[in-house]
């Protein structure tokens, strides 16, 4: 993985994506991207990113691969934006037949628009993570989670996330009156409460499908908590990888509420 995701501000605007450059030099005007197919593709986000860009959230525009591309582009924050590029750039350097030879002055402008995309500072937005009672353990986490983010350390607050979210669905659960066990996965209670709502008729069908895209996400961090975060003797994963996987988690939560905003913040 990499890392993915206030109000009026006196500082500079976030640096923007210039689609036009990323077409060109990702070979995308024809609805390709470089010298992929669908499989290798799909492969190459999943493997390296942990994206599955067949999800609806990427589909919304078209199913070509250059319109998935531009879709996982746009989800993301600048800085995760440039970690994307430079990971495509590197492939297509790599390949002999991924693109022909770009115009210097093209090239020049990529890696400009790449450097302001990395020079950007946009913070976390920590809204959805709320001490929803008053378990003082709650309490603690979210003020942790809160000071790592206020040091730039979203790397070092992954396990805390993780924490958080057991505990976000395990009251989700309850309030529909539904058993939780300590022996639950993060992935096993967010899908145990999907499948409530879709009883219950509050999820409709592309809500369903990114439903079950997220559920897929949720198991792949009880990974990331259990061999690259705090919770163990583990190697961290970098800030900006970090940062990538912190932003996913959180705008799947915000996905999550948007369904149950008035049961979500109870």
């Amino acid at each position: 993985m990499s890392y993915f995701q206030g109000g009026q501000s006196d500082v500079s605007p976030e640096p923007e994506l210039d689609m036009w450059l990323v077409d060109e030099v990702l070979g995308m005007t024809q609805g390709y991207v470089l010298d992929f197919s669908d499989k290798t593709f799909n492969d190459f986000v999943r493997r390296t990113f942990g994206i599955d860009v067949t999800a609806p959230i990427y589909t919304v525009d078209g199913t070509s691969k250059a319109k998935r591309m531009r879709a996982f582009l746009r989800a993301l924050v600048p800085g995760a934006q440039a970690e994307v590029l430079r990971k495509f750039w590197a492939y297509r350097q790599r390949s002999s037949t991924a693109s022909p030879p770009l115009e210097p002055r093209v090239e020049s402008a990529f890696f400009e628009m790449v450097a302001r995309l990395e020079g950007s500072s946009q913070p976390i937005d920590l809204g959805v993570v709320e001490k929803f009672n008053q378990d003082e353990t709650l309490s603690e986490l979210v003020d942790a989670i809160e000071r790592e983010i206020q040091a730039n350390s979203p790397h070092a607050a992954l396990d805390r996330l993780h924490t958080y979210t057991m505990k976000k669905f395990a009251e989700l659960l309850r309030a529909d009156g539904i058993e939780v066990s300590q022996k639950d996965s993060l992935h096993g209670r967010a899908g145990r409460y999907i499948n409530s709502l879709r009883r219950t008729g509050q999820i409709g069908e592309i809500s369903d499908q990114i439903a079950k895209s997220a559920t897929q996400i949720f198991e792949r961090f009880n990974d990331v908590r259990n061999n690259s975060s705090l919770a163990h003797d583990n190697e961290l994963l970098g800030r900006a990888e970090g940062r990538y996987v912190f932003e996913a988690i959180l705008s799947l939560l915000r996905f999550i509420k948007a369904l149950d905003e008035a049961k979500f913040g109870r």
